[in-house]
């Protein structure tokens, strides 16, 4: 397994998954180890979200700062580097060589999405009524 990371909106953050996993398990990951992923997905689930695969993964300096994070994130946010997959395309497919500590993909909320706000809604209450 390689140590790579991703861009989750504007969150640098490592992921190590097996090579042949697929982009819905990097999701999983994300959201199972990282508290910051778990911040930002919230109650969400994986298809609220658009996958993008940088075309050219983006090397991280060896020294990782704020300032060198901040310019290596929005690198990978330059949409024109972007080629949309899907959750269900594996690495060992789209990425045949991983190389440690580069960025390979960007995850970004689908436009319109509502995001959850933890609140308890007439609607969670009507659903919890009816069980």
């Amino acid at each position: 397994m390689t140590v790579f990371f991703v861009v989750l909106k504007t969150e640098l953050l490592p992921v190590q998954v097996s090579d042949d996993a697929s982009i819905f398990q990097i999701f999983q990951y994300l959201k199972s180890t990282s508290e910051v992923a778990r911040r930002i997905f919230g109650r969400t689930l994986h298809d609220q979200y658009e996958y993008y695969l940088l075309k050219d993964p983006v090397p991280l300096p060896r020294r990782i700062t704020n300032s060198n994070s901040t310019a290596t994130v929005q690198t990978c946010l330059d949409k024109s580097r972007w080629e949309a997959v899907s959750a269900l395309d594996t690495l060992d497919v789209i990425v045949p060589t991983l190389v440690a500590r580069h960025v390979y993909v960007v995850i970004q909320p689908r436009s319109g999405e509502p995001q959850p706000s933890g609140l308890l809604t007439f609607a969670n209450l009507d659903m919890f009524m009816l069980a």
